[in-house]
């Protein structure tokens, strides 16, 4: 019931965030490299790494890049199955 999947991102750094975005899962994410701000319920965090954030259920939220290359350690639960497609 647990997913862990490591996402790189290479397009950054970004003008401005994405568009916010929810899921009914439960998120925890690991910053293991690069820097993002984090827009979520009206707050704003910069996160570099080694940095944790948690995202609760159906709850959005968004990242804007703020270098280059950003590498996220993304665990949810339950799986998100659309990742499996």
């Amino acid at each position: 019931s647990l997913m862990t999947v490591v996402v790189g991102f290479n397009d950054g750094p970004t003008s401005g965030p994405d568009p916010p975005h929810s899921h009914p899962h439960e998120q925890v994410s690991y910053v293991a490299s690069g820097e993002i701000n984090l827009f979520m319920e009206n707050n704003l965090t910069r996160l570099g790494p080694g940095d944790m954030f948690t995202v609760p259920p159906n709850i959005p939220h968004s990242v804007q890049l703020l270098t280059e290359h950003v590498i996220l350690v993304d665990s949810f639960t339950p799986v998100r199955e659309d990742f499996l497609k």
